[in-house]
């Protein structure tokens, strides 16, 4: 439209008409054999060339005047008849005045402006790079992903919602949702709006979001031959709650609050991010015969949590292997009514002594069914080099395994079975720069628990770099061998 608007007004003020009053006017063209195209007495037109003879007419108004050239095929009275013209003084007018020429200006001004303002408005379902970011707690009964269009969408299209990896979220089509299309994952937990394609509302709505639907959704609407009519991204982040702990704490809290109603007929669970049954709360008691064995005796739960709506989890005797993230969920007999994560991370252990001190305890506790026919190691891993300061097991110490600068200057509880207590206890503790400890609990070949603590020395150097694999323990070092005694170097190698 544009293009042709722009033509027509370079074109329109070389377009001419004229009108002799009395006078007979020639046009010609140079490119015919015969040079007579249009001959015009008032307004009657004779030696009408037959190919113009449907194509012109005598003009009506008019003030343009016509320069008339000789051809070298003019006949005698084609010159006579330019001489007849030439003796007349034609009135001559402009077909477009100035005001015309700045009208049609100013259309096209407006036509562009209206068209960017049609584009700014839409492009939001066309632009394919266009990602729309939306942040929400993890906690919330669902969170929205936006989606419409002013288009008239054909009654046989079909919308689908897919994430980053191409799996189908949600599919409408055929006027209804195909739930057999989807994953696993997203079942009964999507819904769209009813009669999408009348009314442009195409937005998702996402049940009970988690961590795990943090992702990029991508809504398509395909014709019937599924070629691509609207696409657009949404960009979902769902925030976790964080927990931070020290190694060796005696407890923590998993915080969970709800506002929805609750009847004492509903199931709590606790799953970590592996799946694996932390705690189970129903019909007004703990139901504990499928928690799992590395959480038997650690976990605890509000009575009264039918009232109050607080679901919280106390987590005791905490090590690094309860670094995870956690996800409580509420079921009635309907199904899913309730779902919640919190993220636990638990950090290095620090303790500071007075210089001179007579004696420190190294804290680290654990569940008591860990330490049945198990195997306890603290050992000093910085400074350099690697010494071994305690060894436990056949229920009892192993003297004979620690460094000779050791000797008698440790200690352990002697009811860890039954406490699951397993704190060392430093006699005359070197003054001076900050030292780390670490302590492994084997059962068979699994690595159970771990810790490490950082002794500072008050008044002392405490400018010391952490150990490089500190961070994420679980990935950097490869403790999962249990080791003989005979074998403590390997065992060094292997946890530091």
């Amino acid at each position: 439209m544009i293009w042709i608007l722009l033509h027509v007004s370079l074109l329109v003020p070389t377009v001419q008409m004229l009108v002799l009053n009395g006078s007979t006017v020639d046009w010609t063209r140079s490119n015919l054999s015969l040079p007579t195209a249009n001959t015009t007495r008032g307004e009657e037109l004779t030696d009408q060339f037959p190919l113009n003879r449907t194509t012109t007419t005598a003009p009506q108004t008019g003030n343009l005047t016509l320069n008339v050239t000789s051809h070298p095929r003019t006949s005698t009275r084609q010159t006579s008849t330019r001489q007849t013209s030439t003796r007349q003084t034609p009135q001559v007018k402009e077909l477009f005045s100035v005001w015309a020429r700045l009208l049609l200006g100013s259309l096209v001004v407006l036509v562009l402006i209206a068209s960017g303002g049609v584009f700014c408005h839409f492009r939001n379902n066309f632009r394919r790079g266009y990602i729309k970011s939306i942040e929400v707690d993890s906690g919330q009964p669902f969170v929205l992903l936006p989606c419409r269009t002013n288009d008239r969408l054909p009654s046989n299209a079909s919308v689908e919602w897919t994430d980053r990896h191409g799996n189908k979220v949600h599919v409408f089509q055929n006027d209804c949702t195909v739930p057999e299309k989807q994953i696993q994952f997203y079942r009964e937990r999507t819904e769209m709006s009813v009669d999408p394609l009348q009314t442009g509302d195409l937005s998702l709505k996402l049940k009970f979001p988690t961590g795990a639907d943090t992702d990029t959704f991508t809504c398509c609407v395909y014709s019937r031959r599924k070629r691509i009519l609207m696409k657009k991204q949404v960009q979902l982040q769902v925030k976790v709650h964080q927990v931070e702990v020290c190694s060796g704490a005696d407890k923590v809290l998993l915080p969970c609050q709800t506002s929805v109603e609750l009847f004492k007929s509903y199931k709590v669970e606790w799953k970590d991010h592996e799946n694996r049954m932390v705690h189970v709360f129903q019909d007004g008691s703990d139901y504990l015969e499928n928690q799992d064995e590395f959480y038997r005796n650690r976990t605890e739960t509000n009575k009264d949590w039918t009232q109050t709506g607080d679901l919280s989890l106390t987590l005791k005797h905490l090590t690094y292997e309860d670094s995870n993230i956690y996800t409580c969920s509420v079921f009635s007999p309907d199904g899913i009514e309730y779902k919640k994560q919190v993220q636990l991370k638990v950090e290095d252990c620090q303790v500071e002594v007075e210089e001179g001190a007579e004696s420190v305890q190294l804290p680290f506790k654990v569940a008591p069914e860990l330490l049945k026919g198990a195997r306890v190691v603290w050992w000093r891993y910085d400074p350099k080099p690697v010494v071994t300061v305690h060894t436990y097991r056949y229920l009892s110490d192993q003297l004979q395994e620690q460094d000779h600068h050791y000797r008698s200057r440790t200690k352990m509880n002697e009811d860890l079975l039954q406490t699951g207590d397993i704190s060392l206890t430093l006699i005359r503790p070197s003054a001076g720069a900050a030292e780390s400890y670490r302590c492994a609990v084997w059962r068979r070949t699994k690595l159970v628990a771990w810790t490490t603590v950082l002794l500072k020395f008050k008044g002392g150097d405490q400018d010391q770099d952490k150990d490089p694999g500190i961070g994420d323990r679980s990935d950097s070092i490869d403790m999962t061998p249990l080791m003989s005694a005979e074998s403590n170097s390997s065992l060094f190698d292997a946890l530091t």
